[in-house]
């Protein structure tokens, strides 16, 4: 009898435990999306602007010699407002990146705060693990 209570025991501790994995690791994939999100978008808008920046100065450059002293100033201008318009989508990336890393962050929190004891013991594995992969190199 005493070996039944102990196996239902074991088992609920199994149990709980995967339970314990397949929230953390949700909870890791979520974030881990997020930051994978972000970063796609950022990267696409950014590579998108600094082309359109690079085919506009090299239609300027390759245009000012035959450019009068007014229109080399209206395409000075246009340059500008195109610098200016690469920063605020720069500025847009890294505030959308910020946001959801800042989301990460508080959906990690809310699951520290459900699950104290589950976090250190996530915490301890993951600096066991680490430290056996420091010093086997």
């Amino acid at each position: 009898m005493a070996t039944n209570t102990s196996r239902t025991k074991t088992d609920e501790a199994q149990a709980e435990l995967k339970h314990m994995t397949h929230r953390a690791s949700t909870a890791a994939y979520k974030v881990g999306d997020a930051a994978k999100s972000a970063g796609k978008r950022a990267g696409a808008v950014a590579s998108e602007e600094l082309a359109n920046l690079r085919a506009d100065l090299g239609d300027l450059i390759s245009r000012i010699s035959s450019l009068s002293e007014a229109e080399v100033e209206e395409a000075k201008e246009k340059l500008l407002a195109k610098i200016d318009s690469t920063r605020e989508a720069a500025t847009e990336m890294a505030n959308d990146a910020r946001e959801q890393f800042d989301h990460g962050v508080e959906y990690s929190k809310d699951y520290v705060k459900e699950h104290p004891m589950q976090s250190v013991g996530y915490a301890a594995l993951a600096g066991f693990l680490l430290g056996l992969l420091i010093t086997r190199r």
